[in-house]
């Protein structure tokens, strides 16, 4: 037996243990938060400079996409047509006389079309082998038929445009064209792309309330030279204060309490705030440590009003047991993985650098270790994935519509199943259905000029405006380079950040070790032993 009150003396250790690191965790939270204040003027800078030039980006993207719908309605004008036959399946041999047996499907123009196979059936065909069927460019080409008859595959998708069609069918002279946007014209978009790493992850809003104000050095109490009633109803004890003007407000300067007097605002003449009485309710923060430089409105030092920023923690920071938890596992590597996006008008801002991007590379996030780009790939090296503003699509269609037998329009979806001399369905220049020729297509007609000259001033608007953004590019780019400096400075401020929530992640560990052994400590069967 060690000693009488062993068990106690413990639990009281662990206590006396639990209450430091509290302490610390408690501390390094108000560290983060000031932290995260510290960003704020970064970040109004940032969303400036990058909401200026996208706002210049996304008047030329809307122009382009007027020109997206100029040529949608000259489809829907009937002048032009959007939908084709494609050949869904050849049985060879099975047709009247041993002409072979096509199957087409009415299919309309689409980017990415269906993963499907173009089937051969039958025996008769030397390049064969020994029977049963053949998928012509297995599950990655569309077989689309002509106006004249002839038949051309193209890629399903751009996943597929490297792939050639099947060995066999190349030797019957396949017309294979490697263009997955066939049927369209493309017109590369502008944006900003953004690069962002692990480290930049912004932990929430902690700003509660700002507002212009004036203390007297020595005294605790910041008065709000503004309307209090719009603002006071966000302001509690424990927030924490900060100042614009160096040496106003000391670190770790909290909010003890608030009150209200009423003031002449009036005769301040400040921007932004307009009374016609002159008598104004305004509030007095109470706050722990005396200011340190008086402040006046305007100030004395510079002629400008002061701004105080009252902060807090995000309204959705996680809790657990009564703790804050702004944890990030001690292991999270800061800079990896590099995520790779286009900006909008949520995410303008975010992220460690940015610049513009006409790539035409598409518009799907993308992520990679830029830490492996110069290794070679056989050693598992990356390269930077190809993130753009994507491209708009324009329709351009077809002078001919596919029509069925006795003439009338196909519908997408319909299917019509013809027989032509045996050719592996490559030429349907002389169909027969029901051994009476067919044609497949009918002749649209012109265009009016209307629906032209339509077409013609959207593509004039949208040139007009790329070519004034292109004017344009030496001074935002000056923008974007303004902007990437500031975010250097605030990528400095979120390192930080980042290493104090791993901080905080080792320190929490260990306070919810200490709880778990105090319970251990408590158990009878343990307290017995050791008492």
């Amino acid at each position: 037996m060690i000693g009488t009150h062993l068990t106690a003396d413990l639990i009281g250790r662990l206590e006396d243990d639990f209450k430091f690191k509290k302490d610390n965790v408690n501390h390094l939270i108000d560290e983060l938060i000031l932290a995260d204040g510290q960003k704020l003027l970064y970040d109004r800078g940032i969303t400036a400079l990058e909401t200026a030039v996208l706002e210049q980006i996304e008047v030329v993207n809307k122009k382009i996409q007027k020109v997206v719908k100029a040529y949608k309605a000259r489809i829907e004008d009937d002048c032009k047509s959007d939908l084709f036959w494609r050949v869904a399946e050849v049985d060879l041999g099975a047709g009247t006389g041993g002409m072979d047996k096509v199957t087409l499907e009415c299919t309309r123009l689409k980017l990415n079309y269906d993963v499907f196979d173009t089937v051969i059936e039958g025996s008769g065909s030397a390049y064969r082998g020994s029977g049963g069927r053949v998928g012509v460019g297995i599950g990655s080409t569309i077989a689309f038929v002509g106006s004249t008859g002839i038949v051309t595959y193209y890629p399903v998708n751009k996943s597929y445009g490297n792939e050639l069609v099947d060995e066999n069918y190349l030797t019957a002279n396949v017309n294979f064209i490697n263009d997955h946007k066939f049927g369209f014209s493309t017109k590369n978009k502008f944006g900003l792309k953004i690069y962002s790493e692990p480290y930049d992850k912004d932990i929430g809003d902690t700003l509660v309330s700002e507002f212009i104000g004036i203390c007297t050095a020595g005294f605790k109490e910041v008065i709000v030279m503004e309307d209090f009633i719009s603002i006071g109803n966000t302001i509690g004890a424990g927030q924490l204060i900060v100042c614009d003007k160096p040496g106003v407000i000391f670190p770790g300067t909290k909010v003890v309490g608030i009150g209200t007097t009423v003031f002449n605002l009036r005769k301040f003449n400040i921007p932004g705030i307009s009374t016609s009485t002159n008598a104004t309710t305004v509030g007095i923060v109470s706050i722990s440590v005396a200011c340190g430089v008086g402040v006046s409105a305007p100030d004395d030092d510079d002629g400008n009003f002061v701004d105080f920023r009252i902060l807090n923690d995000p309204p959705d920071v996680n809790f657990d047991d009564g703790r804050k938890r702004y944890d990030l596992s001690f292991d999270q590597d800061p800079f990896t993985p590099q995520t790779i996006s286009i900006a909008t008008t949520s995410t303008i801002g975010t992220g460690i650098s940015v610049y513009i991007d006409n790539s035409g590379h598409p518009t799907s996030a993308q992520s990679w270790d830029r830490m492996m780009k110069d290794f070679p790939v056989e050693f598992g090296g990356q390269k930077e994935p190809k993130v753009g503003a994507g491209k708009a699509l324009y329709r351009d269609g077809f002078d001919h519509a596919p029509i069925g037998f006795g003439g009338d329009r196909a519908q997408e979806g319909d299917t019509l199943t013809v027989q032509v001399n045996s050719g592996f369905g490559t030429d349907l220049s002389s169909p027969t259905y029901a051994n009476t020729p067919i044609t497949l297509y009918e002749e649209l007609s012109s265009c009016s000029t209307a629906v032209n000259d339509a077409i013609d001033d959207a593509i004039a608007a949208a040139d007009a405006a790329e070519a004034e953004l292109n004017g344009k590019n030496s001074d935002n780019l000056i923008l974007l380079e303004a902007s990437n400096a500031l975010r250097t400075e605030r990528n400095g401020i979120q390192l930080g950040i980042h290493g104090m929530r791993r901080v905080l992640y080792t320190l929490n560990e260990e306070l919810d070790r200490f709880k778990k052994l105090q319970k251990q400590l408590k158990k009878k069967n343990v307290s017995d032993v050791v008492e």
